[in-house]
Order: structure tokens, then sequence, then C-alpha cells
């Protein structure tokens, strides 16, 4: 086997200046691809945390490899393709990953600037790549050769998740991630959804698979987290899917005192949260913060035509019992839902105030390739016909679509308002008294961060009016 000099790159994400403030997380995806060719030389370029390079210290950075992988998502396929162009320039193979590619293989066959597609869980597929193994053989990987593409059948899900490599953390400076300004880092303990939310891309991307880490394995991963991270966010689509295991985690946290020395994020689903209050307890008492929940709507009957599969009824009762022990609650909502209307939204924007959600984002409805809604926009026409994931800059303020009660620009303006409207400081500052106080001492822990806290949400809200878009100019 001839040993390679490999680049893996993890483009810049659309986040904005706002909410770049508040998350910036290490790119744990290709940390986990580099564990699984530990046999040849891998460097890692983030450029959501370097963004000196421009078109010529991109060129110079890439004719120094034998191959450059590179991990993509639908907003950031144009800044990954123009890479490839580079790339083909200079003579380096490159190869795709990510949802994008997995969900729209097709961009192999109108790109030729695009050498490979990893589909799929890559790990297994990308080592065998660069071990040489005949790429005619290799499962899950689309390439170009001789002129013509060839798309291999798709390799199975990988079935035991602690047969998966442990992510190369030290590839990367870990001081600049942090999520609400604590120095943080991430960790994996499933991967998949069985659930259908019409908007969502993950479920289909796993094909409605659900595999789990065993707890042992995840309090392994913990101890090689960086030894400044203060925080970890599990970055499972449902973290709570399971109870028993959650159960399980929260012992082994405490058995091993790793609770005292990180905090913990998920994300999660409201239903969850609402029916099992004793889990939150446990995992309250276990180290857990925050929640990440995808709210999505406060309204039912949008979040029935998405299926969220649950009734409205239990999100008042998800944040109480959040709150009750001590938990932020970090909400996630899309503005231009099918069939809400501009005072539909307004409407959405008083009731996260009125339901107490702590901290709060947006974003535009979106046609992700393989989702239902995808599908949808096309027929009836709420995405241009010309629409181009290749013609969308990173971080385009413009919405991709609109929607019949919506236009794109109305959707853009209610991004903008949703955030003056919510970070009200006078607001939050009262608030944020109001609850530590009434649910003390389950806030207690909040003390020792409140100066860091204080400084990065004067940082934030200085920055809200350039929140919904943050452009990445010097490839674009």
């Amino acid at each position: 086997m001839i040993k390679l000099k490999i680049l893996l790159i993890y483009p810049p994400f659309p986040s904005g200046k706002g909410m770049g403030a508040i998350i910036c997380s290490p790119p744990l995806n290709v940390l986990t691809l580099a564990g699984a060719i530990s046999e040849h030389t891998v460097d890692i370029l983030d450029l959501n945390v370097d963004k000196s390079y421009g078109i010529k210290e991109m060129e110079k950075k890439l004719v120094n490899y034998d191959l450059v992988g590179i991990t993509c998502m639908s907003p950031t396929f144009r800044i990954v393709l123009n890479i490839c162009k580079l790339a083909k320039r200079n003579n380096v193979k490159t190869v795709l990953g990510g949802f994008h590619p997995t969900l729209d293989p097709s961009i192999i066959d109108k790109y030729d600037s695009i050498n490979m597609i990893v589909r799929g869980e890559g790990e297994i597929t990308f080592k065998e790549l660069l071990d040489g193994k005949p790429k005619k053989e290799i499962l899950g990987l689309s390439y170009r050769e001789n002129g013509k593409v060839y798309h291999n059948p798709d390799r199975p899900y990988i079935k035991n998740l602690d047969d998966l490599p442990f992510p190369r953390n030290e590839l990367v400076d870990p001081s600049p991630y942090q999520y609400t300004w604590m120095p943080s880092w991430v960790c994996e303990t499933s991967r998949g959804c069985p659930f259908t939310c019409s908007f969502c891309c993950v479920h289909e991307f796993y094909k409605r698979t659900y595999r789990t880490k065993t707890p042992e394995r995840v309090i392994k991963e913990l101890y090689q987290v960086p030894s400044q991270t203060k925080l970890v966010f599990f970055v499972d689509d449902n973290f709570t899917l399971n109870k028993k295991r959650v159960m399980r985690i929260c012992k082994l946290l405490k058995k091993s005192r790793l609770n005292k020395k990180l905090m913990f994020v998920c994300q999660s689903r409201v239903d969850d949260i609402a029916n099992n209050p004793d889990m939150v307890k446990e995992m309250h008492e276990s180290g857990f913060i925050c929640f990440f929940l995808g709210f999505e709507s406060l309204k039912q009957v949008s979040l029935d035509e998405m299926k969220k599969a649950y009734s409205l009824d239990k999100v008042r009762k998800c944040i109480d019992i959040c709150h009750y022990n001590g938990i932020i609650v970090f909400g996630s909502f899309i503005i231009g839902n099918i069939g809400e209307t501009k005072e539909d939204t307004l409407t959405n924007f008083r009731l996260m105030k009125e339901v107490e959600i702590d901290f709060m984002m947006t974003n535009p409805i979106t046609p992700f390739p393989g989702t239902q809604l995808y599908t949808e926009a096309v027929e009836k026409g709420w995405v241009e016909e010309d629409f181009k994931w290749a013609d969308r800059k990173v971080g385009q303020v413009k919405p991709p679509m609109a929607t019949p009660d919506l236009t794109q620009d109305d959707i853009q303006e209610l991004l903008m308002e949703s955030y003056h409207s919510f970070y009200d400081m006078e607001y939050h500052l009262k608030k944020s008294i109001r609850g530590i106080f009434r649910y003390y001492p389950s806030f207690n822990w909040t003390f020792k961060h409140l100066p860091r806290f204080l400084k990065g949400a004067i940082q934030f809200v200085r920055n809200l009016d350039e929140i919904v878009g943050d452009e990445y100019k010097a490839i674009d």
C-alpha cells in the first residue's frame, strides 16, 4: 500500500455573524474519516475558522496533496465545486462526501471537475479507495474514468457503530470551537432517525435506519475530547430516542465523574422530553444543561403538514420540564412553513416568548435534495425553474424558495424580524434573572459562566443585522 498525503476540507457553513457568535463546531465528520485512514498522512482545513484562503492561497495548498476530500451540504455546494475546479486545474483528484452528493449523485455527471463521490457513510468506502481497491469493486462509490461516469451499488450501513474509528481530534486546534461562548467539542453517539419530517434530509440519507453506539463506547470518546473542553454537544439527530440507553449513559457519566468536568448539550424531540420527566431529571443530574429542539412552528396545522408527529400541548409541558430541571431550551424554527401566512409567522414570534424559549434560531424553508418538500416544491413551482445549488453563493441572503403565501422577499424580511423580535436584551435579562431564582438551585451552574455569557451576548446582539447572511467571498 502506498502512503498518500490527504487533505480533508470542511467548507464554510452559512451561519451568519450572529449565529456564528453562538455556535462554532469542530468538523467531526472529517475527524472521524481521518481516523479511518490513519495509515496515510492527513491534514484538515476547516474554512469556518480559517477564512484566509483566497484562490491563490487555496491553489497553493491543494498542490501539496495526492487527494482532496471535501464534505458537502447543499448550501456549501457552490464553494465546494469551486474548490474542485481549482484542484482540477492543478491535476489534483477530488472526492466529495456528505448529504448533498449522496442525495444528488448526478452532480458528478453534470460537473466534470468532480472526480469521485463517496455516497452514504464514508469510513469504509474512503478507506478502500485509498488502500487501492479497484474502483469498480467499491460499494458506495461514484467515479469518473476514461470520460465515463460509474455509480456503483450502495454500501450497506455500518451495523455496529462501535466499530467506527475514534475521531482524530488532535488534527485541529480546539481553541476556536464554542457553544454559547464556552469552549466546546462534539460527540456522535448514534446515526439516523426513524421519523419522516417532510423538510428533513436525514431520514433520506439514512433510509430511516437508527443505530447507536454503546454507552461504554460513548464514555471512551468523551475521555478523548481536548483538555480545555467545558461543554460537549451530542450531535445525534435525536439523542433521547432510546430512554434506556440515555439512562445508562447518564449512570456512566456520574460513575466516571465526567459530569463534574463537563457539561452536555443534545438534540432531542419535544415529545421525548414531555413524556419522560424522569429521564430529564436524570440528565440534569448527569451534567446536561441545554436541549436543542426543532420546534419548527407553534401552529398545529403546520406541525401536521410537516409530519412532526406530536401535538402542540406537548410544547409547554416540554419547556416546563426543562426549566424545572435547570435545562436551557434552544429552539429551532422554520420561516415559510407551507400554509403559514405572514400573520401566522408573526404569531409564532410572539408565542416563542410566551412559552419561554431561552434561545432560538430561524431558517428559511429549504428544498433539500431527496426530501418530500423538494419534490412538492418542484411540482408546484415554488422554486425557480433554473434553480441550482451551484449558483447559490455561501451565505446568500435570498431564501431558495417561495411558498403559496410568502414570497422569497417576505421570508427574508421575516427572518430578520424573528431575531429582532426575540432577542430583546431587556426582556431576556429580566427573564434570565427571574428564571434563575425561580428554579434555583437547578440553574446554579449559570453563575460560574455568567461573565463569559454576558460578554458573548453583547457581541451577539450587536451583530443582529448580519445574523442571517455571512458570505464567504474568498473562493465563492
